[in-house]
């Protein structure tokens, strides 16, 4: 366990599952769900507060954009006045060291019972920027009488102050001049809107995506969740192209969810028409593949129809090899059309190395 002092009495920690110094049922009193505390643990960061030689309270926090990170947990062994304190310290200075690395908005989520958590929140600084009405609904017995119903989740959000910042505080990052090249980065929540709409364009400009036009029935709340849990993902990753303060173009990896295929993710990519042959697949591939590196993912799978060479040459010559054809698996304007079943071995990628 690595750690470094922030402040007085609190630490800093990276998290290792095997020497047991952040115990797992401390963890448990923040987040119940076992499987996403392994999801998260090793990606966020960690501060911490002793007493007695062992820790007894922790708040995570997971950096799921850019300028913005979310409190994935806040635990402390009793919900009393002492461990809601040094609670309270801990979101401080999570916030504050965060603030220096360049984050603008630090969320938290709770649930409309939990009033200590809630009251933590608050003294720290935090205030309710929405309400999602019956969230957790189906997840609980109805209540009892007398007791509130654990129905609403409420985001409560931390917006950290940049004495630098321009006189426009919006908090979307300006884009470039127009004619500007394209960038390609890791995607965030504010791109909800604006990626839901490209994939639909994408649906209505080219056979090649899986819905036709329409078809489509995500709403940019869907598609908000979606990248939501994609950034909380230590094995899954969104790439998207922007251009002109646009998005143009997205590459989705996602990770397989068994231990079996925690190693393997599923690629799907798309890039509109009028930013097609400027090398911005290439591109995507050559992220993608940094990201695998650091996460030690070793395969990549996608599919793509037969007609589509130009896919099928770029995906051919960044290191994918066919592995099957699908026969007729698609129907398309009333056509049956093959599918290219194409596989990458990611430990055997080389950046540039080009397969003629």
């Amino acid at each position: 366990m690595e750690r470094d002092q922030v402040s007085s009495g609190i630490e800093k920690m990276a998290y290792d599952a095997e020497s047991g110094e952040l115990p797992e049922e401390l963890l448990k009193r923040g987040d119940p769900l076992e499987w996403r505390i392994e999801t998260y643990a090793s990606e966020a960061e960690w501060w911490t507060i002793r007493s007695e030689g062992r820790v007894t309270a922790a708040v995570g926090c997971l950096r799921i954009a850019a300028e913005e990170a979310e409190v994935v947990n806040a635990a402390a062994e009793a919900w009393d006045e002492a461990g809601g304190g040094r609670l309270v310290l801990l979101l401080q200075a999570a916030a504050e060291e965060l603030q220096r690395t360049g984050v603008r908005r630090l969320l938290a989520y709770a649930g409309n019972w939990e009033t200590e958590l809630l009251t933590v929140c608050q003294r720290a600084g935090f205030r309710i920027a929405a309400i999602e009405p019956d969230y957790y609904a189906s997840c609980w017995p109805k209540s009892r009488a007398g007791e509130v119903p654990r129905a609403d989740r409420l985001m409560l959000e931390l917006l950290t102050e940049h004495p630098d910042d321009p006189e426009d505080n919006s908090g979307k990052a300006p884009s470039g001049a127009a004619g500007s090249l394209p960038i390609v980065r890791r995607v965030e929540l504010r791109d909800s809107r604006s990626l839901i709409a490209m994939k639909k364009q994408l649906d209505r400009e080219t056979t090649s995506m899986l819905y036709e036009p329409g078809e489509r029935r995500s709403t940019d709340g869907d598609q908000f969740e979606q990248i939501r849990s994609l950034l909380r993902s230590s094995n899954s990753l969104m790439l998207v192209v922007e251009a002109d303060g646009e998005i143009v173009g997205y590459l989705e990896a996602t990770g397989g969810k068994v231990r079996r295929n925690q190693h393997t993710v599923y690629i799907v990519i798309g890039i509109l028409e009028s930013h097609t042959g400027q090398g911005l697949g290439r591109r995507l591939f050559e992220e993608l593949f940094d990201w695998a590196a650091r996460r030690h993912i070793l395969r990549a799978e996608l599919t793509v129809q037969a007609p589509n060479q130009r896919a099928y040459r770029l995906y051919r010559s960044v290191g994918f090899r066919l592995e099957g054809i699908m026969r007729g698996a698609l129907m398309i304007e009333g056509e049956p059309v093959d599918l290219y079943q194409m596989g990458c071995d990611l430990r055997t990628i080389r950046q540039g190395r080009v397969d003629k």
